[in-house]
């Protein structure tokens, strides 16, 4: 029964005309394949598609990873390891061992699969249906049926923001803080530091005021990627275009250079972030809101 499963698949696989797959790419044709995994370290392509949105990763001339579609995009290369160890989990999956038709296993049209290239050559694992256990139905390039866990079906569904370089933020202490205003559509809250270490608005002392607001600003962190390179109209819907607030901060590096931070926090995103800019780029970042409330706090009220 297993030869007749794995006969089947190879010739649908050379016979089988595949649904398209996003970005006007269709699925890449069945093919033959040695039953062992193609090594990581020879992988030099590599195709996600989640029936939906279709990445594409290949290697750049120094042998580091980027995605095809903008080589400018700041790739996480760890993110890249998940990926390629893939193929090898799939391919250690069980044996699904009833034998019967592709179609049953949603295996007969898929239109989820990850490709790996090696050496000009493609091996294609395609993904069907569930089961009733939470795993997934695989076709093998070599043509056998296996299952696939969960955590290897997420994989397949990453966001190409889930594998983006977040940018690092420095650790700034309150004594390295030179000044700090905040602007917003009603009001503008600045103070400074004096040559005595007291931070000062408009004359008056507000260390005390502003003790909370300073350790919070030193520990600022960047979440999430939410959009790259966005199109007009997404800093509009992201409440950046008029931002609720506007943080400018000077501060002196750990070598007593002096430095600057802008961050423009927007609407909240519904799930406990802001949606953020930093330094007046356009990319969008995630901040925990939590991690924002003596700033919005301030904003809102005033020194």
């Amino acid at each position: 029964m297993k030869r007749l499963l794995r006969l089947t698949a190879l010739a649908l696989g050379l016979t089988l005309l595949l649904s398209a797959c996003g970005h006007k790419n269709t699925e890449p044709e069945r093919k033959d394949a040695a039953t062992q995994t193609v090594p990581v370290e020879g992988i030099t392509g590599l195709t996600l598609c989640d029936g939906d949105v279709t990445l594409r990763f290949e290697k750049d001339e120094e042998g580091s990873w980027i995605w095809h579609d903008d080589p400018t995009f700041p790739l996480e290369q760890s993110a890249m390891d998940e990926l390629l160890a893939l193929p090898a989990a799939l391919d250690g999956g069980e044996t699904v061992t009833d034998g019967q038709e592709l179609s049953v296993y949603g295996l007969e049209t898929p239109a989820k699969y990850i490709t790996v290239t090696a050496d000009g050559e493609d091996a294609t694992y395609y993904v069907g249906e569930e089961t009733t256990d939470g795993r997934w139905y695989v076709l093998t390039p070599d043509g056998r049926v296996l299952y696939a866990s969960a955590e290897s079906k997420a994989l397949l569904s990453r966001s190409i923001y889930d594998m983006a370089v977040l940018p690092q933020l420095p650790a700034i202490t309150p004594e390295q803080v030179v000044s700090v205003t905040i602007l917003t559509p009603e009001r503008t809250v600045a103070f400074l530091t004096d040559e005595n270490g007291v931070r000062r608005s408009a004359n008056r002392d507000v260390t005390a005021q502003t003790a909370a607001l300073v350790e919070e600003l030193g520990a600022l962190t960047v979440t999430a990627c939410v959009d790259y390179h966005p199109a007009e109209g997404a800093a509009a819907v992201c409440g950046l275009d008029e931002p609720a607030l506007t943080l400018a901060m000077n501060y002196l590096s750990d070598t007593g250079a002096d430095k600057a931070l802008t961050l423009a926090v927007g609407l909240p995103t519904g799930d406990g972030g802001r949606y953020v800019t930093l330094d007046g780029e356009t990319t969008i970042y995630r901040m925990e809101e939590a991690s924002l409330a003596q700033l919005l706090t301030i904003a809102e009220t005033g020194l």
